[in-house]
């Protein structure tokens, strides 16, 4: 695209050009439907507590949570002391430690998720020919675990919400009002969304939610029976269609090279994560509570819970007494000692050893099989197949 305009994101102070990139991505049916006024026959349930809800916005789904909220936590100085607060959400086994916000959050986010279901079914019904998805209801209303709000980082805006349906809808009126001078606006739609990582569209079967409908696509293929005339010709892996082949290919060739250093890798978003991480000093996420600093915000949340000595997370598994400082370690702790099947299982794919632990894989590969691992790389990295 010669001469193809700038693109200014004013989150972070951040500036692209899309001048040379790859020809404009599908703006797709979901991009479209943006609101609930453009879905036609919009209708979700509410399942918190047995309620049997319906809503046909947005709107009516929050304002109907919000008194689910009132009676759940009634006079919140009253309920100071207590340890946890649990969603009654049904399926839904999340536990607010100590934070009646962070339920909030959380209650709120049902309903966006169950908003992202109906587009997802409505658009899957409009595709009789996609395979179906097969990994059942047990995770259909499983969403991930909250914070206590979402907090705008456009610049100049420090706006707070408790709401990601406001919060999306909020980011969305700065892209509309950007004076910025550019061909695509939804190309700048794209990249706000690799800040904010809103989703458009979830599976309604087993809940899983995408940044797109290809994405949708790509979950339902994966399920698929493989094509036998369709084989990764390095690993002999199948797939049901070609472009699952294409993607999975590029995988074993690392087509983009760092400038400072002997790494490849296979994207130029990896690429930019390499030389974030591998080449620049800068940490801009400072911890509140000492001199330390971070280079993203999720390495400066899991740092922080080092200072809540106070805060202690008891396993929740009757009969079980572990508790620890951090909820990463306690949900660590749950995925291996109580999850069906225990921890995963890392195959050496030379010899028939299999091992706990990723970091056992390694000195096996590399002591037994003498392998080293590629240049510009720090260590071996494991797939699940």
């Amino acid at each position: 695209m010669r001469g193809g305009k700038r693109l200014s994101c004013c989150s972070q102070g951040h500036s692209y050009s899309w001048s040379g990139l790859l020809a404009a991505a599908e703006l797709t049916l979901i991009t479209i439907m943006m609101t609930t006024k453009r879905l036609d026959n919009f209708e979700v349930m509410c399942e918190w507590d047995s309620c049997d809800f319906k809503g046909c916005t947005v709107e009516e789904l929050s304002d109907h949570m919000a008194l689910h909220l009132k009676d759940y936590l009634g006079d919140n100085d009253a309920l100071e002391e207590l340890d946890e607060y649990a969603c009654l959400w049904k399926g839904c086994q999340f536990l607010a430690m100590g934070c009646p916000a962070e339920l909030e959050v959380h209650a709120h986010f049902h309903n966006y998720h169950g908003k992202l279901k109906f587009v997802g079914a409505k658009l899957l019904k409009s595709r009789p020919d996609l395979p179906s998805c097969n990994e059942g209801l047990h995770s259909s209303n499983l969403v991930p675990e909250g914070s206590d709000g979402y907090v705008c980082q456009w610049e100049h805006c420090d706006s707070t919400f408790n709401n990601p349906e406001w919060f999306y809808r909020h980011v969305d009126n700065h892209v509309e009002s950007c004076d910025a001078s550019f061909k695509i606006r939804y190309r700048l739609r794209e990249h706000m969304r690799s800040h904010t990582q809103e989703r458009l569209v979830a599976c309604p079967t087993c809940g899983s939610m995408f940044s797109s409908n290809t994405k949708l696509f790509d979950h339902l293929h994966r399920q698929a029976e493989p094509i036998d005339s369709l084989v990764c010709e390095h690993c002999g892996k199948a797939f049901s269609n070609e472009r699952l082949l294409r993607d999975h290919v590029r995988q074993h060739v690392n087509q983009v090279k760092c400038p400072f250093c002997d790494m490849t890798c296979t994207t130029l978003a990896a690429l930019k994560i390499h030389i974030r991480f591998r080449h620049c000093d800068e940490r801009p996420f400072p911890c509140d509570f000492c001199d330390k600093r971070f280079k993203n915000q999720r390495d400066l949340q899991k740092h922080t819970e080092v200072h809540n000595e106070g805060t202690v997370y008891h396993c929740t598994v009757e009969g079980c007494d572990y508790s620890c400082h951090t909820f990463p370690t306690m949900s660590y702790h749950y995925k291996r000692a109580h999850q069906v099947g225990g921890m995963s299982k890392y195959k050496c794919h030379i010899c028939d050893k299999v091992f706990s632990w990723c970091y056992t894989l390694t000195l096996h590969l590399r002591k037994k099989h003498e392998l080293k691992w590629p240049s510009g790389h720090s260590r071996f990295r494991y797939r699940k197949t």
